[in-house]
C-alpha cells in the first residue's frame, strides 16, 4: 500500500521536482535553510519583504482567522513546493498567515539572491511562469467546484488528486480537523462526509489516516457525479 502525507495545493506539482537537476541545484544553494518548530509562524497576512521560499522538509500551513475567531486553511505544502513567487515578480503582500506542520526546514531565497540564478539561469523565469499558470488554472477549477459541487464531492476529489498516480490501495496520512479547516467546515460536518464516502466503500478511516483501497473507483465516482465537460487532465486531476 502507497502512503502520503496530505498536502493540499490544487494538486500541481511541486516547482522544485519540475526543474532540471542543474537548476533544481542551484536554485536550492541560493536559499538559506531556517527551521521552524510545529506551529511557528513563518509569515503573517500583510508582510511585504520579498523571496522565494521553498519547503525542504515537514509542511508549511497556510490559513486566515476570520471576524468570529474561527480558522480556515487555505493550503497544506510539502516538500518541493514554493511559495512567494508574488512577492518577487508583482511586489504583493502576503494574503495569508504562514505556519508550520510539526518540525520544518524552508529554504528561503532572497530577492537579491534569486535574481542572481534567474540571471545564470534564463530557463527558470519559463519554468517559473508555467507553475504560476498551473496553479492559477487550478484555483479556478477549485473555486468552480466550490461554486458547484456537494461537500462530500469536493473532499472525494481532494483523495482522487493525492491518489491520482496510484494503481493500487493508498493510505493517506490526515487528521480530520485538518481537513474540516481546508474546507471551512466544522468538524462534525467533516464527519459526516467522511462517513458517507466509507459507506459507499469508497474510502476507511483510520487513526490519523484515511485509506482508499480502490482509488479506480474512486474516479469514477467523482466523475459520475461532475456535471460539466472534463478537462484534458481529467476532472479529479483538477482540484
Amino acid at each position: 500500500m502507497v502512503e502520503k502525507s496530505a498536502t493540499f495545493d490544487f494538486g500541481t506539482p511541486g516547482l522544485i521536482e519540475a526543474l532540471p537537476p542543474p537548476l533544481r541545484d542551484a536554485l536550492q544553494a541560493a536559499g538559506v535553510p531556517v527551521s521552524y518548530g510545529d506551529g511557528q509562524q513563518i509569515h503573517a497576512r500583510g508582510d511585504l519583504k520579498p523571496g522565494l521560499s521553498i519547503v525542504r522538509a515537514g509542511a508549511v500551513r497556510f490559513g486566515n482567522v476570520g471576524r468570529d475567531g474561527s480558522y480556515m486553511a487555505t493550503a497544506l505544502l510539502g516538500p518541493g513546493q514554493t511559495f512567494g513567487e508574488f512577492t518577487l515578480f508583482a511586489d504583493l503582500p502576503r494574503t495569508h498567515n504562514a505556519d508550520a506542520v510539526g518540525d520544518t526546514v524552508v529554504n528561503q531565497v532572497s530577492r537579491a539572491r534569486f535574481e542572481r540564478v534567474m540571471d545564470g539561469h534564463p530557463e527558470l523565469r519559463r519554468q517559473l511562469l508555467a507553475s504560476l499558470a498551473s496553479r492559477l488554472h487550478q484555483a479556478l477549477e477549485f473555486i468552480d467546484d466550490m461554486r458547484r459541487l456537494p461537500l462530500t464531492v469536493r473532499v472525494a476529489k481532494t483523495f482522487g488528486v493525492m491518489a491520482r498516480h496510484a494503481t493500487g490501495p493508498v493510505r493517506i496520512r490526515v487528521k480530520q480537523t485538518a481537513l474540516a479547516e481546508t474546507f471551512g467546515v466544522s468538524r462534525v460536518s467533516m464527519g459526516k462526509v467522511l462517513q458517507e464516502l466509507e459507506a459507499a466503500r469508497l474510502i476507511r478511516r483510520g487513526y490519523g489516516a484515511i485509506e482508499l483501497p480502490d482509488p479506480r473507483a474512486l474516479h469514477d465516482w467523482i466523475d459520475a457525479r461532475i456535471q460539466v465537460t472534463p478537462l484534458e487532465t481529467t476532472a479529479y486531476d483538477s482540484l
